[in-house]
């Protein structure tokens, strides 16, 4: 695997020293290109620190003579054994975008060299996320051979005038978040997403990193569901005050949110998340997002809305399997 050359330009791993470099470099990305969604340093070091990624051997940053970043690309893997997936990006900031082709060539090469763990005969995905309005950055994944395979949205919504949380099943009763749950929580998800468009299992590793441990999750506005002390459904929240701080709104992320089949379809998904925005609200947050695949067969689109969400943007995901 090559990296493009280029005069004065350095190619190495970046560190969580780095990741003021990082937020300056998507920064001036986004002058350009407007991006949704605008990342702080927590974001960055949240995921060097993710049990799917080893930035030393899967992401690479170009330094000029400056010293500043323009441009990183790398791979985000997880391979189980119901199969392997890899999440690649590459960006270059203005200036530097003759670099994206090569880079991103790195980024997949990276990608299939880690999918080769895959178990025999497992599928092997490597996914390529883009927003949609961002046509140059695209037409380079395109120009590679990748093809859309999906959309998700992100959606949102003030927290001022919440309806009342839809009353759950006698049987049923919301908890808090609390660490003794979490490894039930964990199962719950695995449960909850096992039938959802290209899901994987979260084996307890990257679920400590990815949430337990994470700087941006709030335990204290993330909500479970019980059914004779089984956890049966999720709503796991997070805030990131350093991510998209040009908006100047606390806002609260649902990152998580699922239902096991069994128990789908009597509004316990609408409910916990209801519980996490009255939360958030008694927090003096003023905004909740969520992102959610467009075309789910939950429904899950249509279900945010009824809760007062909209459209703010569009994601396509490049596919490429192997």
């Amino acid at each position: 695997m090559t990296l493009p050359e280029k005069p004065g330009i350095v190619w190495r791993a970046p560190s969580p020293a780095d990741a003021e470099a990082l937020v300056a470099h998507t920064r001036r990305i986004n002058e350009e290109e407007h991006l949704h969604f605008v990342p702080g340093p927590t974001f960055f070091r949240w995921v060097m620190a993710q049990a799917e990624m080893d930035p030393e051997t899967d992401w690479r940053v170009a330094v000029d003579g400056d010293g500043s970043i323009v441009a990183d690309g790398g791979a985000w893997i997880h391979i189980t054994d119901e199969g392997g997936r890899v999440f690649i990006w590459s960006e270059t900031g203005p200036r530097h975008h003759d670099l994206e082709p090569g880079l991103l060539a790195w980024s997949h090469d990276r990608a299939v060299e880690a999918l080769e763990a895959t178990p025999e005969g497992l599928p092997r995905t490597i996914r390529l996320p883009s927003e949609e309005h961002r046509v140059r950055h695209r037409a380079v994944f395109e120009a590679a051979g990748f093809e859309v395979g999906r959309s998700f949205v992100t959606m949102s919504r003030s927290l001022e005038n919440l309806s009342e949380a839809r009353p759950l099943p006698e049987e049923i009763r919301a908890v808090p978040w609390e660490p003794g749950l979490s490894e039930g929580a964990r199962l719950a998800n695995n449960a909850s997403f096992a039938d959802h468009w290209g899901s994987l299992p979260v084996g307890p590793e990257q679920w400590r990193t990815h949430y337990v441990e994470s700087e941006a999750f709030r335990p204290d506005l993330s909500f479970l569901a019980l059914s004779k002390g089984e956890v049966i459904a999720i709503c796991l929240c997070e805030v990131d005050q350093e991510s998209n701080a040009d908006k100047g709104v606390a806002e609260i992320y649902i990152e998580r949110v699922g239902t096991i089949r069994e128990h789908r379809g009597v509004g316990i998904a609408s409910h916990l998340v209801v519980r996490s925005m009255e939360a958030a609200a008694a927090a003096g947050l003023k905004r909740a997002a969520l992102e959610v695949d467009e075309i789910s067969h939950t429904g899950a689109t249509e279900v945010y809305r009824r809760l007062g969400f909209e459209v703010e943007s569009r994601t396509v995901h490049y596919l490429r399997e192997l």
